[in-house]
């Protein structure tokens, strides 16, 4: 137990309602099942000793490796998805000819992609290598992007924005796995934080994008291409060209990464020794999925998720809509929303380092969701400056999102169960998304008061959620110390069987990151 995690109480754990007392030992393993992580350990053998320099060379290596890659696909999923918001200000509703609320379900269509998608995205994210699996799936998203530019009418969109989502769903699992992949618990928080912050940049990036294509493009009535058609053409055709190149850029697993050597590979598996998982497994178990969708922790980050979600399309789809309905222009919007990825940036950022640095990741969110709710009530309660400020200020909710990606990536193991509970996320976030663009009505239109009345609601019971799983990770691992204390001389485990591939509630030497 680290010596953080004993001056919190947070140590070993009794188990939440859900965890039943299991054996000291460890269970019985086919190590024909075991994780990657077993088999590149015979590979190389064991390494020298980990020494901090050492350990600091090979992190600023993985860095500079993965994470850009990492963090430029996340930002082109964002922007790729919210581009229908750009486009509703610089002329797709007329010209594709939208009434009345189709524009809401142009916008939710995505999700109803996501959510059909996402269960053959279990099985399809281990039976394929990991980082090839994605690259296809981003290259024919952006070529969907470009094609949306040629659509004419509503059944053309709906039938583009589906495939989009179809085509994203691998992304959040896929991210998930890579983190915990490639970082320690300590490291990982922060890690998430970087890439999901890019939220943030793709956000102020797609304003000015935006506005520069209304200014310039939408302005001139000789123009060939409409401006809606230019953004969905550019970023269409940029994806599909980072797409191609993660192909080949970007390693499977740390078993077949270029970049190490063959020392470097061993020095890597010491590094993650104690997450106690290892680097994925390709065989799919559905003890796993089973013990998936009865661990009450999956539920608790499903609702979270889920419930945040709701109001996503403040940031989404109809986020240059409701800062119009504040009394701005149409051009005005396109800027005036992107200090809300500003915002972002610093809150997720600065809130995942200081999670990192004192391995409180729940508390540092918790801190991250006060000023969103005070910015949620100025939105329902005033206009033009103090709403737009109120506005901004909800940009701290993501750090919830990204806390349980990390939470996902370090607290769950087992190969299929970390992807099963990460698709359950992705589904609840899906469905969140879909109820989204319809709590915005038109009758409510231009201050959509119902739907912002229901966002302070739904901010304060998803903090809740976060004190309820705070108080599980802390039990169980008050529990596993109990127990293991209990046993004492008795309480053995199998050499490396970090690597055996069990699950969090399996492996009675896990703890929960808190």
């Amino acid at each position: 137990m680290t010596e953080a995690t004993e001056k919190d109480g947070s140590g070993g754990p009794p188990e939440s309602p859900v965890e039943k007392p299991k054996a000291a030992h460890t269970p019985a393993v086919n190590l024909g099942d075991a994780d990657a992580a077993l088999e590149l350990l015979r590979e190389t053998g064991l390494a020298t000793q980990l020494d901090p320099e050492r350990n600091k060379k090979l992190i600023w290596r993985i860095d500079l490796h993965i994470m850009p890659l990492i963090c430029i696909v996340y930002f082109l999923q964002y922007i790729d998805k919210t581009a229908v918001s750009y486009a509703s200000v610089t002329g797709i509703i007329p010209a594709t000819g939208l009434k009345g609320n189709e524009f809401n379900w142009v916008a939710s269509i995505f999700f109803f992609g996501q959510l059909a998608f996402e269960f053959p995205t279990i099985r399809l994210l281990q039976l394929f290598p990991l980082a090839k699996y994605v690259s296809v799936n981003v290259t024919l998203w952006g070529m969907t992007l470009a094609c949306m530019a040629a659509c004419k009418n509503y059944s053309g969109l709906l039938a583009c924005r589906f495939f989009l989502g179809t085509l994203e769903a691998a992304i959040v699992p896929a991210w998930v796995l890579f983190t915990s992949q490639w970082y320690t618990k300590e490291e990982q928080a922060f890690r998430v934080g970087i890439w999901f912050s890019v939220c943030g940049a793709a956000q102020m990036f797609g304003g000015y994008f935006a506005y520069g294509v209304s200014k310039h493009v939408g302005g001139d009535p000789d123009a060939v291409l409409q401006g809606w058609q230019v953004i969905f053409l550019f970023l269409g055709l940029l994806t599909t060209c980072v797409g191609i190149s993660f192909w080949f850029i970007m390693p499977s697993s740390p078993a077949v990464a270029g970049f190490l050597t063959k020392e470097e590979k061993g020095l890597h598996l010491q590094r993650i020794r104690h997450n106690e998982q290892g680097i994925g497994s390709q065989s799919f178990k559905w003890n796993q999925v089973q013990e998936a969708l009865t661990d009450v922790m999956t539920w608790l980050y499903a609702f979270w998720i889920f419930a945040a979600n709701v109001p996503n399309s403040i940031a989404t789809s109809f986020g240059n809509i409701l800062v119009k309905g504040m009394g701005y222009t149409s051009q005005e919007s396109l800027l005036l929303v992107t200090p809300l990825g500003a915002w972002e940036i610093v809150a997720l950022v600065g809130l995942t380092y200081g999670a990192m640095k004192t391995r409180q990741r729940l508390y540092f969110c918790i801190l991250g969701h006060i000023p969103a709710i005070i910015g949620a009530i100025l939105m329902a309660t005033t206009e033009k400056v103090p709403a737009l400020v109120g506005y901004y200020t909800t940009g701290g909710i993501p750090i919830g999102w990204t806390t349980i990606l990390g939470l996902q990536s370090s607290n769950v193991a087992g190969s299929t169960k970390k992807i099963t509970v990460a698709c359950i996320g992705t589904i609840s976030y899906t469905v969140g998304n879909i109820i989204s663009p319809h709590t915005f009505q038109a009758r409510d239109a231009p201050r959509y008061l119902p739907a912002k009345i229901s966002i302070c609601i739904i901010y304060f019971l998803i903090t809740v959620d976060l004190l309820v799983m705070r108080w599980v990770f802390v039990r169980r691992n008050q529990q596993r110390d109990k127990e293991k204390a209990e046993k004492g001389d008795s309480y053995q485990v199998e050499e490396n069987h970090e690597f055996f591939d069990l699950t969090d509630l399996q492996n009675r030497e896990f703890r929960y990151e808190v």
